[in-house]
């Protein structure tokens, strides 16, 4: 599935990558890749992301009405990066904390569109 490829791709071009999934907008897992990540906690990064986007749009609305694109949030070990995909899909990727948060995005956005044209 091509699906699956761009996120192998995804996981290569990310030395410190620890997982990554793609959900559809229910937040149902459409392809997972995982290194060290349990599947039980992508699906629920999944899951929720919708309702993260939700409010953080209405949390912003009153100064900027456009789409969420892009979230990420650390732990003390990790990065967690969502970004929108067409259809309310969502590209997830969790890499280590000491990881590039530059240039996780940037080949986050390099998979985004290869999911798009999949789409």
């Amino acid at each position: 599935m091509a699906f699956q490829q761009i996120l192998d791709d995804l996981i290569a071009s990310v030395p410190e990558a620890l997982a990554a999934t793609f959900t559809d907008r229910d937040g149902e897992q459409v392809v997972t890749r995982t290194i060290q990540v349990p599947n039980e906690a992508l699906q629920l990064l999944g899951a929720y992301q919708q309702t993260v986007r939700r409010h953080l749009a209405a949390a912003v609305e009153e100064f900027d009405r456009g789409e969420v694109e892009q979230i990420a949030f650390a732990t003390p070990a990790h990065w967690i990066l969502l970004m929108g995909c067409h259809e309310g899909c969502t590209l997830v990727l969790v890499m280590a904390r000491e990881g590039l948060l530059g240039r996780a995005r940037f080949h986050m956005q390099s998979a985004v569109k290869r999911l798009n044209d999949e789409l």
